[in-house]
């Protein structure tokens, strides 16, 4: 009986060309897609499930109550771990977690920056990082080890046999090769190359290490099993209430397997959101995208009724039941979409490295994981029954009494139906236009927004190591090149700032009347460098002994603070307020600059401005100083950046949204013109008689355009009155997400409508021109 069907099946698909052919691209496209989707969902929810003791384990997260507002993150302090593996005997395991960044490594002629990481050893009897030599935990036990990945030993030691190799790290510290891990997975939210022991960055970072009040790194633990995490939690916030005696800071443990996912929280509690949110719009893209394409084989099935009708009939007449005739037509749809699966994972894996170049990841097609099995069997089942079940239904409730008389009976429901069904095509394509149209302009709004300093020609080189205690002598060094115009430097680079504190006193401050301010140090000429302006006073010179017990400050923080004029010579905890910056863009080229403190740096810099000349020889000074600063530092490979080119990095988030948000309305737009093409197809075809006597009775071929186009053109209108509130409260839902964005306007929506049908024109008007165009005496040689 089945082949049978599947016979039948195949007969019909070969025998309407046209339509099987509408159906299986559409479909094809739309599973393509979906298949991306998928891949994307099933990427971003395997993230940590690796780790064997993923329930135990949790992340400690601090909160922190400023202007009234309670934030959350994972920065705690330092003696926190030690007090909670005394006090609380519902921890197994802990351990802080310190980030190295791109740290020197270098094995005899070999040297390489690679990303490091501080740990303890609890660290690897949670995480399940296995080892493939050595052992982890015993290598952290010990200051002088250090433990790396497979990919980095191969770097530095090719096929030798790493263990117990000598490396030098930031050619300050010898450190033995304890343990080779493997290459951390894909799906790991943690990233790193390097290990190396806690006790050495307790060794480097001495001054703020053991203070309560100093929160800067990270700390993990494992939970005995079965722990209560309320009561744990009730138990942490005692702990740093007593530690601290301030009322307005609390602790919490967060599980590790919910981070990735929910890592959003909102009044010191988790919000439920995170890039769980990221997931959720995929999901419900590649849906809506899949959706536009069943559309296309309901309406082309149930326009095409007449044709299946007398089959229908006569089945019924032989004796089939109404059930075996909606298991026919379910077939037919479970053929097309096989076949226009085969297609869509053709397309797919086609497509899967440009999606890769997007997201900066590398997806593969797993077939040995049942969860891609899985899904591509529910996306079968789910496109061939929501693709199918309808034209069964409809094609199979007709009276074989009638059918076989030449009568069909034209629901008005199954007209309304497929008026639907286009309107909801339309709809999505609409919205996608108007998502593609806003994300566009708030890209190039971002992109144009003055960033308050000269980013070009301003050239910025990473101080690693011993670099930083050289600074002053690779400033000498480089003020002899012609084509410098000006050097400084900073405990920060100009496009990212990390440290902030809200223990600044001002003048007219009040009780409990806390604001984060972002602390970073400079050298002498910094604001010049950088092509920063000031709004009062003047920059750090070394003309002036005093600048060592001096502040600048940025305007948000006069702002904020409510500082009277005059601003210069104001008192913040004790320095001198000399200069007050103009503000500037930092950290998100969509948020507005926070208030801002810098300080004149004492010591070495970790970042070194230099500023050239905008010249045709500004490659020849680029060789100078890398030969100056190799002259200092022979033993660190030069490494520099364009600072213009860094801040254009942070617009790769929204770019790459704006490129897949701009395709993904494409196709969708092409899907629903393949379903609109067609059903305007058969329609005209099926008009055919009636508009041979429109021609008899004299109407112009522009009239009979015109009758046959505005019965689709009526749904794309309404598509477009029922997209437009909902992309628009959608767009400022998104826009408000952003400190810096643009308005919604109303020629946004009306370019997205007019396109839409515009497109909508161009496709149904080939068929009713065609349809215009053919002599009458053809159409009503039949009657």
């Amino acid at each position: 009986m089945l082949k049978n069907y599947l016979k039948i099946a195949w007969r019909s698909l070969v025998k309407n060309k046209i339509s099987s052919f509408i159906n299986i691209s559409g479909l094809a496209v739309g599973l393509a897609i979906s298949i991306l989707v998928m891949l994307v969902i099933l990427d971003m929810v395997s993230y940590d499930k690796f780790h064997t003791h993923l329930p135990n384990i949790h992340a400690l997260i601090k909160n922190y109550k400023v202007d009234g507002e309670i934030s959350s993150g994972t920065s705690v302090s330092g003696p926190l771990a030690g007090a909670i593996r005394n006090d609380i005997p519902e921890v197994k395991y802990i351990s802080r977690f310190g980030s190295g960044g791109q740290g020197l490594i270098k094995s005899g002629e070999k040297a390489l920056y690679e990303k490091t990481v501080y740990v303890e050893p609890d660290y690897f009897r949670m995480m399940t990082f296995p080892a493939i030599a050595g052992d982890a935990v015993k290598a952290l036990e010990q200051s002088g080890s250090v433990v790396i990945t497979e990919r980095t030993a191969k770097k530095l030691f090719g096929q030798e046999n790493p263990m117990g190799k000598l490396i030098m790290y930031n050619n300050t510290h010898p450190l033995q090769v304890g343990a080779v891990i493997r290459d951390i997975p894909e799906n790991s939210s943690e990233r790193f190359d390097v290990v190396l022991p806690f006790s050495l960055y307790e060794q480097e970072n001495r001054a703020w290490i053991n203070n309560w009040d100093h929160n800067s790194i990270a700390t993990w633990m494992e939970l005995q099993p079965g722990t209560n995490l309320t009561a744990l939690n009730a138990k942490l916030a005692k702990l740093i209430q007593e530690k601290l005696k301030n009322k307005d800071e609390g602790l919490f443990a967060y599980p590790f397997a919910d981070m990735w996912l929910y890592g959003e929280f909102k009044n010191g509690k988790p919000s439920g959101g995170g890039r769980i949110y990221a997931v959720l719009l995929v999901g419900a893209v590649g849906l809506f995208v899949l959706l536009i394409a069943c559309i296309n084989f309901m309406n082309l099935a149930t326009a095409r009724s007449e044709r299946r009708a007398r089959e229908v009939g006569v089945r019924k007449v032989m004796g089939a039941f109404r059930k075996q005739v909606i298991f026919q037509f379910l077939c037919e749809a479970m053929l097309l979409t096989f076949i226009s699966l085969l297609l869509g994972l053709f397309l797919a894996v086609l497509a899967l490295p440009v999606l890769n170049h997007f997201t900066e990841k590398n997806m593969t097609f797993d077939f040995v994981n049942w969860r891609v099995w899985l899904s591509l069997l529910g996306m079968v089942i789910f496109t061939g029954l929501v693709a199918g079940s309808y034209p069964a239904f409809f094609l199979s409730s007709f009276k074989p009494v009638l059918v076989l008389k030449g009568i069909i009976v034209n629901r008005k429901g199954g007209s309304i139906l497929r008026k639907g069904l286009v309107t909801f095509q339309f709809m999505t394509s609409i919205f996608l236009i108007i998502a593609t149209i806003v994300i566009f302009k708030q890209l190039r709004h971002a992109e144009n927004r003055p960033i308050g300093y000269d980013p070009e020609n301003l050239v910025e080189i990473p101080l690693r190591g011993d670099m930083n205690g050289k600074f002053h002598l690779i400033k000498n060094e480089l003020a002899q090149i012609p084509g410098v115009t000006s050097i400084s430097g900073g405990s920060n680079d100009l496009i990212r700032f990390g440290g902030a504190t809200d223990g600044i006193d001002w003048p007219g401050k009040t009780a409990g009347q806390n604001i984060w301010v972002t602390l970073t140090s400079v050298g002498y000429d910094w604001a010049k460098t950088a092509g920063l302006k000031m709004a009062e006073g003047r920059d750090f010179s070394p003309a002036f002994g005093t600048d060592t017990n001096a502040c600048l400050i940025n305007q948000a923080a006069v702002t904020k603070m409510g500082l009277k004029a005059p601003v210069i010579g104001t008192k913040l905890s004790g320095a001198i307020v000399i200069g007050v910056v103009q503000d500037f863009v930092y950290n998100s080229p969509f948020s507005t600059p926070q208030p801002m403190l810098i300080e004149l740096g004492r010591g070495g810099m970790n970042h070194l401005f230099v500023r050239v000349r905008n010249d045709d020889n500004w490659r020849k000074t680029l060789g100078q100083i890398e030969l100056a600063i190799k002259k200092s530092n022979p033993n660190y490979p030069f490494d520099y950046h364009f600072v213009s080119e860094e801040y254009q990095k942070r617009f790769e988030g929204i770019r790459y949204t704006s490129q897949l948000t701009n395709i993904v309305g494409t196709l969708a737009i092409f899907i629903s013109c393949l379903g609109l093409f067609g059903l305007s197809a058969f329609l005209a075809e099926r008009r055919n008689k009636e508009i041979g006597v429109r021609k008899v009775l004299g109407a112009s071929v522009s009239q009979l355009w015109l009758i046959l186009s505005k019965d689709f053109l009526k749904p794309v209108a309404v598509a477009f009155i029922l997209a437009s509130p909902l992309a628009g409260w959608a767009m400022n839902k998104m826009l408000l997400n952003w400190d810096y964005h643009i308005s919604l306007s109303w020629w946004m929506f009306a370019v997205a409508g007019l396109l839409a049908f515009i497109i909508a024109i161009a496709t149904v008007s080939f068929h009713g021109i065609k349809a215009a165009l053919i002599n009458p005496v053809k159409s009503l040689r039949t009657e």
